[in-house]
């Protein structure tokens, strides 16, 4: 199951791309910025970031350096926390 194929990105900016995808109680924030191959993500919960373990890490909000299939690991993560899939 490809859920990152899923999501929809906008141009937010000049070169910036973001999709945002409600699973359950989070939202997830997918990024792609100019000139990156790779997507940053972030995970928020009643609009503040939420760092949850075995998907975040311990130092930082944002999760850089992902690739699709990282971001669709993460999905799947947030999928099965919320029971939604």
């Amino acid at each position: 199951m490809k859920m990152f194929n899923k999501l929809s990105f906008d141009e937010v900016r000049s070169g910036h791309f973001q999709a945002r995808q409600q699973i359950g109680k989070y939202e997830l924030s997918v990024i792609l910025l100019p000139r990156q191959t790779l997507y940053e993500a972030a995970i928020f919960e009643d609009n503040s970031f939420v760092r949850l373990p075995g998907i975040s890490n311990d130092y930082d909000d944002v999760i850089p350096g992902l690739t699709p299939d990282a971001v669709d690991a993460i999905m799947i993560k947030l999928s099965t926390i919320e029971a939604v899939l």
